[in-house]
């Protein structure tokens, strides 16, 4: 115990059914080596992410396929959705089969793969053997993406290296986390895990989208996307060099596979207690005649014994010592799904309104006054350099709250900071949303007849995305915080995966929103002659939708305590 290399977050008792600890015999160097690689691993692979799907609704529509934009909205939405239902397969082998390292680098594999096809379908020599000729239409009067030109390739390969996308991001931050065993070297991990994540986000936003858009050779969009994808290679090849200076724990089992028979068994022992229940009252009252003595010892041999655990959950009637089948440990890890599932469903409108950084806000900015950044070759700024005002805000905010705020909170119970994560994080969004409808507002004024775009600059966007980047430093480290401590052993890269699968069903929620929309408006296009004045309530009711459900989410933690954490990691400290 007096050992100060000793690992501070090990169980000194551990509870029956967990295995111990895996051991760290690494040196301190080995450790900050393998924990620097992961992040730098992560900053490379997240640039060849959002090189993708940064820019992809207006890559569709410029590119050799010229697909209608609320099409590429749409499209996105798939990848998005795509990526994250998908890190529920993964999880599941990660915690049972393969291990975390593993997993990730059959993702990296899928992910190589699928971001080749990607790039021959955007190079003009290529193109064409995959999806044929271009049809003779105006593909900009399609209403259903079904009709689009190269429909079936174009979605195939974008669900395809959503499903490695999945493999990877399910277990990255997790993994990564593993690394850091010590205790001062789990302080404020996912801290540095999102920094990566947006450090990798600015050089996607600045660096492809140049490329892409910014130039005029025909084969750009081929070479941004063979930028990222040697960076991607790059990315590959650095995590499985650092293989050997990981710390790998052993897959034990996933908690997936014990929660249907665990509900099972409880209703089947709760049956039978109850049954067991009516008989000794029968039996009570048929003695109720008898002689004091006799009734004296019927009620104190009593043959049922109590309910072991909360009388609020009938999954205790599963545990052994309740008559079920199941230890202690597998029945509490299957009932902390319970709160991890509400928390995630809860978030969905959060994640409803992250989703617009990288949809309709480019689709705005695309619609307003875009500034030259050189008066020699008539050169316009990129739409997409305007999310780097989101990832920025992001990155400053994270530190400057390190240096200067979170020490404040040390003495404070690490379930009630992430609540005030969360609230603050929500409320947050909130705003960006209603500054966007705002915005939104008064770009449609500053529109004049035979016009495409406002007169109003895009650099008024600045504010929506800032305030959407400080909504991140709360919320969406929280939710990778909250995604960690409530995940027992068995259910690690589960539970961070349920995290990313409620990304994923707000990705599907927000194309239904958008077309929705197209139905309300017959088009939803922010060009200025098709735009219609009631464009800026999509924003207001987003916004609207967020303050109701922040009131929810305290009014449920309140009531049912679903931000509990497993103790173990409550103890560490490890984010304050």
């Amino acid at each position: 115990m007096n050992d100060p290399t000793s690992n501070e977050t090990s169980l000194l008792i551990p509870r029956p059914g967990v295995p111990l600890d895996q051991s760290d015999n690494r040196q301190s160097h080995e450790r900050k080596l393998a924990i620097l690689i992961i992040l730098t691993s992560t900053a490379l692979e997240r640039l060849a992410f959002y090189s993708l799907i940064i820019n992809l609704a207006t890559t569709l529509h410029l590119s050799e396929v010229h697909w209608d934009t609320t099409n590429g909205v749409t499209a996105s939405f798939i990848f998005f959705g795509t990526s994250y239902i998908s890190t529920l397969i993964f999880a599941v082998l990660s915690d049972a089969k393969l291990g975390r390292g593993k997993t990730i680098i059959v993702g990296f594999i899928l992910y190589l793969i699928g971001y080749l096809f990607v790039s021959l379908i955007a190079n003009t020599s290529t193109h064409s053997f995959i999806c044929g000729n271009q049809p003779a239409i105006n593909s900009t009067n399609i209403a259903s993406i079904v009709n689009e030109h190269c429909v079936g390739p174009v979605i195939g390969t974008l669900m395809f290296t959503a499903i490695g996308v999945g493999a990877v991001q399910a277990n990255m931050a997790v993994f990564g986390a593993e690394q850091a065993q010590e205790k001062n070297g789990k302080i404020r991990y996912f801290d540095k895990y999102i920094i990566a994540v947006n450090i990798g986000g600015i050089f996607s936003t600045l660096v492809v989208p140049y490329i892409q858009v910014g130039q005029s050779h025909p084969n750009r969009f081929f070479y941004g996307y063979l930028f990222a994808g040697v960076l991607l290679i790059v990315s590959t090849l650095l995590f499985i060099f650092g293989y050997r200076f990981y710390i790998h724990i052993p897959p034990y089992d996933t908690i997936i596979t014990k929660v249907v028979p665990v509900i099972i068994n409880a209703f089947q022992t709760r049956r039978k207690y109850a049954k067991d229940q009516r008989l000794e009252a029968s039996v009570r009252k048929s003695s109720a005649s008898g002689n004091l003595l006799e009734d004296s010892i019927s009620e104190s041999e009593d043959p049922l014994r109590p309910i072991k655990g909360s009388s609020h959950s009938i999954l205790n009637f599963a545990r052994l010592s309740n008559s079920g089948k199941f230890t202690d440990r597998i029945v509490n890890d299957v009932k902390s799904l319970g709160n991890v599932i509400i928390v995630f469903i809860l978030l969905i409108p959060y994640w409803l309104v992250y989703y617009q950084i990288q949809t309709t806000f480019f689709l705005q900015g695309e619609s307003m006054y875009i500034p030259k950044i050189s008066n020699v070759t008539h050169t316009e700024m990129l739409v997409t350099w305007m999310s780097v005002g989101d990832q920025l805000s992001i990155i400053i905010g994270i530190l400057f709250l390190n240096a200067f705020v979170y020490k404040y909170l040390a003495a404070y119970d690490q379930s009630t900071v992430i609540l005030i994560k969360f609230v603050i994080g929500m409320i947050l969004a909130s705003v960006t949303m209603f500054i966007a409808g705002i915005i939104e507002n008064v770009r449609q004024q500053q529109c004049h007849p035979g016009m495409n775009s406002s007169d109003l600059s895009i650099l008024t966007q600045l504010p929506q995305y800032m305030f959407m980047g400080l909504s991140e430093v709360f919320g969406m480290v929280a939710s990778f915080e909250f995604a960690y401590l409530a995940a027992p052993r068995s259910a690690q890269s589960f539970i961070m995966s349920l995290r990313f699968c409620s990304l994923g069903l707000s990705s599907f929620i927000s194309d239904a929103y958008v077309k929705l929309m197209t139905v309300t408006l017959k088009k939803f296009d922010f060009d200025c002659p098709n735009s219609k004045q009631i464009l800026y309530f999509y924003f207001y009711i987003l916004g609207g939708i967020q303050l109701l459900a922040t009131l929810i989410f305290i009014l449920c933690n309140r009531k049912f305590h679903i931000l509990k954490l497993i103790w173990k990691n409550k103890k560490n400290n490890q984010f304050l």
